[in-house]
């Protein structure tokens, strides 16, 4: 039955030995050879003892999973297991749920945020992965999970899919969902109505936190006080956090410092905007959800979507639906004229929201502190040509969402960390310095 995955599990073998010590393989390795099932993505290897297992957990996991990858050219998973889940989850009775578990803990998710029709590409591939080792040993690898990116590039659909994934392997975990501005109204209510206990039952026997777009608590600080302190408890029990925000936990602004600094507790994982390549792949997967063949659907009609709707995955799925829509209506095939009649009204608009380029921002700071483009990319370290081009990559990151490897590609090929140290330090004087500030406020004006 898992033949195709005992024969990837034993080239990954192969590769091991090359990889590690002969007395490392030999004791550690050698003995887990066998695979016991193949589910959602992840191949369950069986290990001879617990030692075995929190050998290779705690120390070789991740270059196992991505020697794995190699070998198959996937992006699979492993988790290493004994005999003893082995001989559970063939007990395993899924319907014998705690009746005494509030449907607050079943119901908060999305049946169809899951891991199978999560497009994964490079724009998203290293938070897949993360997700998915979360999913299989949640509180125990990586916690907390920042996930961050622009609106609409899949967040959400990733972190309830790891919810999704930890309900189907044990429904009697209690998952909670909440967006940050439910969180807030939540504590908002504790405090107007006295009632303690209706917010501590929803938050204090939780074992594992989705909380959505973080970036919300900014300036509440009696929320971001109570958050830090289910926070606290749910690590200190090993049980999972994972946030989504629009940005990196150090560029959260108005939010406490002690908790800014526990979100990079954990790992952080950054989604960018898709390819044209993975958008067209998100195009096929929504159209069969729409029970339709894309076979049916012209591939030159999948590029043209793609091309001009590469921002946000769900205004890429609008525009997708008003097609198939308006060839219902008017009872005409999809054809590529079809096609650009049903999104003439709405392209403007979608292409205006990504008319802020780089090179637009670059030029506005050049003007403005009057100085030349070529000194703005150049590797002078002269402070009056430092500091404007810190500003410019500070606003490129808050008005185009580009990744710091992007932005740096866009000043004479920086490094990314060059980027990322800039960004900090204008997000610190700002605090401190009215004219950085101020400057600041003219250009984004500016710019928008």
């Amino acid at each position: 039955m898992y033949e195709k995955y005992q024969t990837l599990w034993n080239e990954t073998l192969k590769e091991i030995k090359i990889e590690y010590e002969p007395e490392i393989y030999e004791e550690i390795f050698k003995p887990v050879d066998r695979v016991y099932k193949f589910y959602k993505n992840i191949i369950y290897v069986v290990a001879p003892t617990e030692f075995h297992k929190s050998r290779i957990e705690q120390f070789y996991i991740r270059k196992v999973v991505s020697l794995l990858q190699i070998v198959a050219n996937e992006s699979y998973d492993v988790k290493i297991i004994t005999e003893d889940y082995i001989n559970k989850d063939k007990k395993v009775d899924i319907t014998s749920v705690d009746p005494n578990i509030s449907n607050l803990y079943r119901h908060n998710l999305k049946a169809t945020y899951t891991f199978d029709n999560y497009v994964v590409g490079a724009n998203n591939r290293f938070a897949y992965m993360l997700g998915l080792q979360v999913a299989d040993r949640p509180g125990t690898i990586i916690n907390p999970l920042y996930i961050f990116g622009g609106v609409g590039l899949g967040k959400t659909h990733l972190m309830q899919a790891i919810g999704n994934y930890i309900l189907d392997n044990d429904q009697n975990i209690k998952v909670l969902y909440v967006k940050t501005e439910v969180f807030i109204e939540d504590y908002i209510n504790k405090i107007k109505t006295k009632k303690d206990a209706e917010f501590n039952k929803k938050y204090n026997n939780i074992d594992v936190l989705l909380i959505d777009d973080i970036q919300f608590l900014a300036k509440k600080e009696q929320s971001q006080l109570e958050f830090f302190k289910i926070f606290e408890r749910m690590h200190n029990e090993n049980k999972q956090i994972i946030i989504t925000s629009d940005r990196p936990a150090y560029e959260l602004k108005d939010m406490m410092d002690r908790l800014t600094s526990r979100f990079e507790w954990g790992t952080q994982a950054d989604i960018k905007a898709p390819d044209v390549h993975t958008r067209i792949d998100i195009l096929k997967k929504k159209i069969a959800s729409e029970r339709i063949d894309h076979d049916e659907i012209p591939s030159e009609i999948l590029e043209y979507i793609a091309s001009n709707f590469s921002t946000n995955i769900r205004i890429l799925e609008g525009a997708l639906k008003r097609v198939l829509f308006y060839a219902t209506m008017m009872n005409n095939e999809i054809t590529l004229e079809l096609t650009k009649e049903a999104l003439k009204d709405i392209l403007p608009k979608v292409q205006s929201l990504g008319s802020v380029s780089i090179t637009n921002i670059q030029r506005e700071v050049c003007e403005y502190y009057n100085i030349p483009f070529e000194q703005l990319i150049s590797k002078s370290r002269k402070a009056k040509f430092v500091l404007p081009r810190q500003i410019a990559m500070y606003i490129s990151r808050e008005l185009t969402g580009s990744s710091f490897p992007q932005i740096g590609k866009e000043f004479g090929g920086k490094d990314h960390t060059t980027v990322m140290h800039s960004i900090q330090k204008i997000n610190k004087l700002k605090i401190i310095d009215d004219n950085l500030s101020n400057d600041l406020e003219t250009l984004i004006d500016k710019l928008k």
